[in-house]
């Protein structure tokens, strides 16, 4: 049985707890460096203890800087189309020398949430003259054009398409990757050696957050009340639409959905209700004929995708800082999965003592507050830095 390293530490006590940060590799000794946060401790309020809470409260009542977006669209090869909003904040301009940054979010999130705005304004704040938020296929007036959805693996990973249409919008900039959840999974297949796609030249590393790196350990959470509810039964029954009615731009995708994975599944696909977490498995089970009979199984899904699974059989090309909470029911690790971590020289994981799933809050009232986004600029500005210093390194060796 998974060991788990915060086990013995009570919930109450972890209000006044430090971060945990595991690494070897050079990232993870600049960040305890330099990082004023590495001996901070992340209060928050006592209701936000609870995890759930935590969530709904940032997601109902945090205000929204409301940036200004302009469109831009990714062409895939196979048809699809994916969204690039760049994110602008009235009378900040930015250090044109610094790294222009590419968000990816979870899959619950679009340009337009709060949570992405916040994290956005941050980087603008802090000088990132250039940030953009990627919208996956479908989402948020992204046309989806063909069977094929944003996944977090192989050729269904769209990270790479964007970093090259951004490096070709600013070939003389590099980049950054930021991402959460889901986005920080397609980032960490997107950096391995094992990736489908090379590393454009240009990309510096990634600093993501509340990202599902034990899949197994994932699937016992959110498949079950509340997590199922919270967090996949609202978007199985999205990708179900998306997937099996005709919409404004897709017209024809249910005959092209139909044609892939069969009548059968199609059927099935179609008319579960997703009440529960067995029709959210039956679901995916369906869903995963899109991706070409990709698995064969849940376990055979769990070791090709999950990402403590992956980092066993590939290494990180690039610098990437992970910050997770102990309380994140949907990102939970075990100590053997910390061993995992340790070992990968280009990985840095922070384990924070609370959090929840990507919520993270340190005021309720009068507004809600967050301590994620300061945290998550502060390494991207170390990772940044101490990138740049090895690249001069080597240029001048």
């Amino acid at each position: 049985m998974p060991k788990f390293p915060f086990k013995q530490v009570h919930p109450f006590v972890r209000k006044w707890a430090q971060p945990l940060i595991t690494g070897k590799g050079p990232i993870t000794a600049a960040i305890r460096e330099q990082s004023p946060y590495v001996h901070h401790q992340f209060r928050t309020p006592l209701p936000c203890l609870n995890p759930v809470f935590a969530f709904v409260h940032r997601t109902k009542y945090e205000k929204s800087p409301n940036l200004t977006l302009t469109r831009h669209l990714v062409h895939a090869e196979d048809g699809g189309i994916v969204s690039l909003d760049k994110m602008e904040k009235d009378g900040l301009e930015g250090d044109g020398s610094k790294p222009v940054v590419v968000m990816f979010p979870g899959g619950n999130e679009v340009s337009v949430s709060t949570k992405i705005q916040t994290l956005a304004a941050h980087y603008l704040e802090s000088s990132y003259g250039d940030v953009y938020m990627c919208n996956y296929r479908g989402k948020y007036k992204t046309p989806l054009l063909s069977p094929q959805v944003t996944f977090q693996n192989g050729r269904f990973n769209d990270v790479f398409r964007v970093v090259n249409y951004i490096a070709e919008l600013h070939p003389d900039r590099k980049i950054l990757i930021s991402a959460d959840c889901f986005g920080g999974s397609c980032a960490l297949d997107y950096l391995l050696t094992s990736s489908y796609a090379p590393v454009h030249p240009s990309v510096l590393g990634c600093v993501a957050h509340s990202v599902q790196m034990n899949l197994h350990l994932t699937n016992k959470g959110i498949m079950t009340e509340p997590g199922y509810s919270l967090f996949v039964k609202n978007f199985n029954k999205y990708l179900q639409h998306m997937l099996t009615h005709d919409r404004h731009g897709s017209e024809g995708l249910p005959d092209m959905v139909r044609e892939k994975i069969g009548e059968r599944r199609y059927r099935e696909m179609s008319e579960l209700t997703m009440a529960t977490p067995a029709d959210g498995m039956r679901f995916y089970e369906a869903f995963s004929a899109l991706l070409d009979d990709m698995f064969t199984s849940e376990a055979d899904y769990e070791d090709k995708v999950s990402p403590n699974r992956k980092l066993q059989r590939a290494s990180l090309t690039r610098p990437m800082v992970i910050i997770n909470a102990q309380d994140d029911f949907t990102a939970p690790v075990c100590e053997e999965d910390l061993a995992i971590f340790e070992a990968e020289e280009n990985l840095c994981f922070w384990m924070l003592p609370n959090g929840g799933h990507c919520s993270y809050v340190v005021t309720m009232f009068p507004s809600v507050t967050n301590y994620i986004d300061k945290l998550v600029v502060n390494c991207s500005d170390i990772l940044v830095s101490e990138a740049e210093t090895a690249e001069k390194c080597r240029a001048t060796s």
